[in-house]
């Protein structure tokens, strides 16, 4: 009985095996298609993922960057206005200075006329000592005060004077620092300025320094005296109160 049905057995395999082997392979194939798809799936979920969370980024940097170009344009705003109000007020304190630079050469018409010609005034004159000894800088700074500012041309003539060897002796301050005779002319519409640097002949005491100014035109000299410890004191003065500031 048992050998009848393996002879059975045999017989269907015989005759179905072919198919089983098919269906056997088609289910492995469908299998792995299955599989296969379901991991590429799970890639492109991933690189969904991925995207989702740059663009997400990208946004986000987006409006960082236009919350700070907002604040940038606004700072800009504050600065441009912040300009526009200390240009007005340079403005104010330029006329204002004006005003006083014309009160005071009215008056100094009045109490000293030889201290202005023809609408030209010395405005200062600084020394400056320089790290080498004997050593200076000077600043020569005239002004046009007349109301129609006239293009006003004309020479400047500096002397040094003090003692050599208990002598008295001087010297052309211009001279000493190298100034040529072209760049002595000025011409002017509001102002101008000398500067120069020069060291003082060894031995020489210096005292004074006379300041004599050519208008072109005019008759009349402007000429005006500054004594040599008068400006190494004011000199002084100044540093002392600019160090001052700078601590506080």
């Amino acid at each position: 009985m048992k050998e009848k049905q393996n002879i059975i057995i045999a017989s269907l395999l015989h005759r179905f095996g072919g198919w089983l082997v098919l269906a056997v392979v088609l289910g492995l194939g469908v299998a792995a298609g299955y599989w296969g798809g379901n991991w590429h799936l799970v890639q492109l979920q991933q690189q969904l993922q991925q995207q989702q969370a740059t663009i997400a980024e990208l946004y986000e940097r987006t409006e960082r960057f236009d919350y700070q170009q907002h604040i940038a344009q606004v700072e800009l705003g504050i600065e441009q206005a912040a300009s526009k109000g200390l240009q007005q007020e340079l403005l104010m304190a330029q006329d204002e200075n004006f005003a006083l630079r014309r009160e005071l050469a009215f008056y100094q018409k009045i109490m000293a006329p030889e201290l202005e010609a023809s609408g030209v005034m010395v405005d200062s004159f600084e020394l400056q000592p320089n790290r080498s000894t004997g050593h200076f800088h000077f600043r020569l700074a005239l002004v046009q005060m007349d109301r129609l500012r006239n293009l006003t041309k004309g020479s400047i003539e500096i002397r040094l004077s003090g003692r050599l060897q208990d002598q008295a002796q001087s010297y052309d301050l211009l001279e000493l620092a190298h100034v040529e005779a072209k760049d002595r002319q000025f011409s002017m519409r509001y102002f101008t300025v000398q500067a120069g640097d020069f060291v003082v002949p060894e031995g020489f005491l210096p005292e004074r320094i006379d300041v004599v100014v050519n208008v072109s035109g005019s008759k009349q000299n402007l000429s005006r005296s500054f004594y040599w410890a008068d400006l190494l004191a004011a000199r002084a003065t100044a540093s002392k109160a600019a160090d001052s500031s700078d601590n506080t």
